[in-house]
């Protein structure tokens, strides 16, 4: 038996503690195994797929969401940055009257400065992003809150910046947020990424600390090496997950090009298991051109890749 297959088997039974946050109640009419009881989710899970702006087909917004809604997306996810600032109007008016809603916005952060001056540039800069989105109904901002080395000169340790982003700019930044109707979602990565948040149930642990306005996310990619359960990792994250990215997992490529590696249906039933009816969204790069791997694929191909993971996607949340 494969490790990952050992522990999985044991995720939901020691969820609970894992994820620190409540421990579910043990089956008693069932023996005191221990088996946790998860609670029903209100309502039943839904795969919304989503792709990032730019694996979107089409150049201007109308095109792009039209392919969306004509290939089953039910969801788009947008740069960060200037990007929803400056489109905000123009994709609120393109969205009217389709089924698609705004999933996240998606841009590089790194609060582990130790200047405070640097840590509250990067504060400012995210504010009036979260206005835009709050006013475009986005599910929020992704999110990181280091990355690098902590060890690197000018850079705050662990400890300091849990600290920082819980009571000051992770905190300020939920508080704008939630009062524009809207979150940051905090992304987990992998350890050669980052060396702070790399594990779901960490970010839901500092999502809850933070309090209104702060969620989590998780990603297949940074999970296939930081999680030993997609299932587990997901359930860790409950009613706090907000967002999905889904790469390959054999590479960090559009999904079912390496059809045999990518398989999804342990994390996708941790989303059912907790109802989770956010976004599943690619985020990743595309195969080589085999006639010239110095040129990218053309486009008819990857919307054969962007149709052909659709159908794999959807195949495995039927089985999950």
């Amino acid at each position: 038996m494969k490790r990952r297959d050992f522990l999985a088997a044991s995720a939901v039974a020691g969820v609970a503690t894992v994820c620190g946050a409540r421990r579910a109640a043990a089956d008693q009419a069932g023996g005191g195994n221990g088996m946790p009881k998860l609670t029903p989710p209100e309502k039943p899970a839904e795969l919304n797929l989503c792709l990032q702006w730019g694996a979107i087909p089409g150049g201007e917004i109308k095109e792009k969401l039209d392919f969306l809604e004509a290939n089953g997306f039910t969801a788009v996810e947008i740069p960060s940055g200037d990007w929803p600032i400056k489109n905000c109007d123009a994709l609120i008016e393109a969205m009217k009257g389709r089924k698609l809603f705004l999933a996240t916005a998606c841009g590089p952060s790194d609060f582990s400065y130790a200047e405070p001056e640097k840590r509250e540039a990067e504060v400012q800069k995210f504010l009036p992003v979260l206005e835009a989105l709050g006013k475009m109904k986005s599910v929020g901002l992704i999110i990181c809150p280091a990355r690098g080395k902590l060890s690197e000169p000018g850079r705050l340790s662990a400890k300091e910046l849990r600290k920082d982003f819980v009571e000051n700019t992770g905190k300020r930044l939920a508080e704008h947020a939630h009062k524009h109707g809207t979150s940051i979602v905090l992304e987990p990565l992998r350890r050669n990424e980052t060396p702070f948040l790399r594990q779901v149930a960490d970010g839901a642990r500092i999502a809850a600390d933070i309090g209104p306005g702060a969620t989590v996310m998780g990603d297949f990619w940074h999970m296939g090496l930081e999680e030993t359960s997609f299932m587990g990792a997901f359930i860790c994250g409950g009613k706090l997950l907000t967002h999905v990215h889904i790469a390959g997992l054999k590479e960090r490529i559009i999904p079912g090009v390496h059809r045999d590696a990518d398989n999804y249906v342990d994390g996708f039933k941790g989303l059912k298991l907790i109802g989770y009816r956010g976004a599943v969204s690619f985020e990743g790069g595309w195969p080589k051109n085999p006639e010239d791997p110095k040129k990218g694929l053309p486009q008819e191909e990857r919307i054969r890749l962007i149709r052909n993971m659709v159908t794999l996607l959807r195949e495995q949340w039927a089985m999950a």
